[in-house]
């Protein structure tokens, strides 16, 4: 009976240790092939079912939607959710490397502006956050909750949001970064599972001042 036990705890002890590493073994392959797609010459010789999309890039989040640049009298903006202890994030219009910082979606409204302004940010595994660092900084998205503030400081206004809805969505439903005119919206985008690339987490907030 005993030895039926310390089996038991060994074999639980193994699937909780593999639950962890496989995980973060994955990852960190997936993060070792991702600068090799920025040579398109390497990609053409790399069969495409073994190509990796590189979710470094915001379009690739979502394939089928339209990517116009947005037109600004600025490039950065800051980004400030008290309650999840982000402060002063910054946030590139028409970025193209969210390994850099998070990016407003090429072709959405400018905070303040009537229309739907989405950003996007990188998460990744739980155990691989770092607070400020751009490739987990939206990992304690998810937390966020309805009534939340959220605080733009957009070329020297400050806008202030509350969360009215989230969701998670697959990357088919563009509908997220729809823009309707008769309201000022704000939306956050990160992948979920934290550290997958299978759905996205959406948190759609509401201008308020």
């Amino acid at each position: 009976m005993r030895r039926f036990f310390s089996l038991s705890l060994v074999m639980v002890g193994l699937i909780l240790l593999l639950s962890v590493l496989v995980p973060i073994g994955l990852s960190q392959l997936s993060f070792s092939f991702r600068p090799k797609l920025l040579d398109p010459t390497a990609v053409a010789l790399v069969p495409a079912l073994f190509v990796i999309p590189d979710y470094t890039q915001p379009t690739t989040w979502f394939p089928s939607a339209s990517s116009t640049p947005t037109v600004s009298r600025v490039r950065y903006y800051t980004l400030s959710i008290p309650k999840l202890n982000l402060r002063d994030v910054p946030v590139e219009i028409n970025g193209t490397d969210l390994k850099k910082n998070p990016i407003q979606f090429p072709g959405t409204a400018l905070p303040g502006d009537y229309g739907n302004t989405v950003i996007f940010g990188h998460s990744t595994l739980p155990a691989l956050y770092k607070p400020n660092d751009p490739i987990s900084i939206f990992n304690p998205l998810p937390k966020i909750k309805v009534g939340d503030a959220i605080t733009i400081q957009y070329d020297g206004v400050t806008y202030k949001y509350i969360v009215r809805n989230t969701t998670e969505v697959d990357p088919s439903q563009v509908e997220v970064l729809a823009q309707r005119y008769d309201k000022n919206e704000l939306t956050l985008i990160t992948c979920v599972p934290l550290g997958t690339y299978l759905r996205r987490f959406v948190a759609r907030a509401e201008l308020v001042n």
